[in-house]
């Protein structure tokens, strides 16, 4: 893990992601590695190097993002983030836009994403990766606006946006490569399956939320998920606790519903019941990655959640 860590960092460092000193040793100590590990044990040395460099680019992406003021966006890095939807959606023979390499993030993106595609060539799991990228593009440019304006959205509106955010839905996503689960895409593409996905990223975004209200300190407020419910509802913080904990296990009782039931679920996705055993595997998958996942946000100094909410299957 160490040799995985430190390959990673030196990537991100020479292609120019990591930005300043402190970020980098962040990085060291809250181990990117180990968070991969733990969230896809399943996971070969290859896989374990390029998950690695994705988790590295996702934090690095969300604390240059997040912690930089609005009006101190340079615009190299509002350019990236503007095309990114398109970079990685674009067929393998078609131009790149020049302005989604100005930054560094563009490169790295670019470099990660020709990797996995010839990785693992699977046209399903890149159709559904990089419609992540369109939705988180949409939502930090939605974030961003409303940093300038200073407002606080209510609950249900930051909960819709911060589902489309990049690092849990990218997670759950590469369930779909590490797995040795093969599902056909129409089960993958079903209602349910997106609703399995949005539940554990709600969970994980819950999670990373209630921590982050105590990062806000050292930078420009961000809204999150707690300070929108609280604005919500009006109430004090320890009440406000308290309506996000029952959330939090009516998500994950929901979750293990669906896995515990998927037999009546399955024609709902115009699948065959021979199916049923390797979709419920799948979701066994994808909840021991959110249980990964949740380890290093309990274990890691980056969060330090006010309450503990834990996976409990």
């Amino acid at each position: 893990m160490d040799e995985v860590q430190e390959q990673a960092l030196e990537w991100a460092r020479d292609i120019g992601i990591l930005g300043s000193e402190k970020f980098f040793q962040e990085c060291v100590d809250y181990g990117y590695a180990r968070c991969a590990s733990m969230a896809y044990p399943n996971a070969s040395l290859a896989d374990l190097s390029l998950v690695t460099r994705w988790i590295v680019f996702l934090f690095a992406l969300d604390v240059h993002t997040d912690e930089t003021p609005y009006d101190s966006i340079s615009p190299e890095h509002l350019a990236f983030l503007r095309n990114m939807g398109a970079l990685v959606s674009r067929k393998t023979d078609s131009p790149i836009e020049p302005e989604s390499l100005k930054s560094p993030f563009g490169k790295a993106l670019l470099e990660l994403w020709v990797t996995s595609r010839i990785q693992f060539k699977n046209p399903g799991w890149e159709r559904r990766f990089s419609r992540c990228f369109h939705e988180y593009q949409s939502s930090v440019l939605w974030e961003i606006a409303l940093r300038k304006t200073g407002e606080v959205p209510d609950y249900l509106t930051f909960s819709a946006y911060k589902l489309r955010s990049c690092q849990a839905p990218i997670g759950v996503g590469l369930v779909e490569l590490f797995s040795p689960t093969a599902l056909p895409d129409t089960i993958l593409d079903s209602f349910l399956m997106e609703n399995v996905r949005l539940l554990v990223c709600d969970l994980i975004n819950m999670a990373t939320d209630l921590g982050s209200a105590q990062r806000e300190h050292d930078f420009e407020a961000v809204p999150n998920a707690f300070t929108s419910l609280q604005h919500t509802l009006g109430t004090t913080a320890d009440d406000t606790v308290l309506h996000y904990t029952s959330i939090w296990h009516a998500r994950m009782n929901t979750l293990l519903s669906i896995r515990d039931r998927i037999d009546q679920f399955y024609p709902s996705m115009c699948a065959h019941e021979r199916h049923t055993p390797a979709t419920k595997d799948y979701i066994n998958e994808v909840i021991l990655w959110l249980g990964g996942s949740m380890e290093f946000v309990h274990e890691s100094r980056r969060y330090s959640p006010g309450v503990d909410i834990r996976l409990e299957p």
